[in-house]
């Protein structure tokens, strides 16, 4: 969780200055258009790109953490990681449903082929330093 809130500010921040910077002085409804978009292109560079050309994100990085394939343990391919971004975006609304039905377990623990892994056991399994 700590990763998550960690990697969530940064797209908050980020694109809110974006949208400051851009949006200039344009009325409320076009300034949150811009914020939006904003937050959202941060996010999929930051949880898109960096898993797939780092395999990581800054959260994770700071927790010692890697995205890796599920199958090999090796680097996300490109519509994994777009496929688990698409599903994270769903998984705060979907929260006040879950507990409304009382679903139980983690839908998102291994989205899309993908799951987070500490580099110590990354190295085990890989014998190297990933």
């Amino acid at each position: 969780m700590l990763a998550a809130t960690v990697d969530g500010a940064i797209a908050l921040f980020a694109g809110l200055k974006l949208a400051l910077l851009f949006a200039g002085d344009k009325s409320g409804g076009i300034f949150f258009a811009y914020l939006a978009g904003w937050i959202l292109g941060v996010s999929f560079i930051h949880h898109v790109l960096g898993a797939v050309v780092f395999r990581t994100t800054v959260g994770k990085f700071l927790l010692v953490m890697r995205v890796v394939r599920d199958a090999d343990a090796g680097r996300p391919h490109f519509w994994q990681a777009v496929g688990r971004w698409l599903r994270g975006l769903t998984w705060l609304p979907m929260q006040p449903l879950r507990s409304l039905f009382g679903a139980e377990g983690e839908p998102y623990e291994d989205a899309c082929g993908l799951r987070y892994v500490r580099v110590r056991d990354l190295r085990r399994v890989n014998g190297s330093g990933a």
